[in-house]
């Protein structure tokens, strides 16, 4: 009887979006990004909803709420930096590498132009 082989070339991933053109990537980024911005307005009217009415806990049939008060402590860094100084500041702060998208709405005039 043959043993079973752990040698097996594995499957490289591809994108779901690998077909797409990259102008149709940055307009389906687009419009993804608007679609989220819409959602996250309807979330914030909802929950200052809530918090106008004075809820502090409430039931649906399918979620519960709770509205809490807690107090932040943020740190100021320009108040820091003045106060101690660059070196000293830089000396404990972290540094990461970022990478950024930023999509915005093209004008008429550049479409016009492209």
């Amino acid at each position: 009887m043959p043993k079973a082989s752990a040698d097996h070339t594995p499957i490289p991933f591809v994108s779901p979006l690998h077909n797409l053109a990259l102008g149709e990537l940055v307009d389906q980024l687009g419009h993804a990004k608007a679609e989220a911005a819409e959602i996250k307005a309807r979330e914030d009217a909802l929950k200052a909803e809530l918090i106008a009415r004075g809820v502090t806990e409430c039931e649906g049939m399918l979620f519960r709420a709770t509205v809490s008060e807690a107090a932040r402590w943020t740190l100021d860094a320009t108040a820091i930096r003045a106060e101690m100084g660059d070196a000293w500041c830089d000396k404990r702060s972290k540094v990461a590498s970022v990478t950024s998208v930023r999509v915005s709405a093209r004008t008429v005039a550049r479409r016009a132009a492209a």
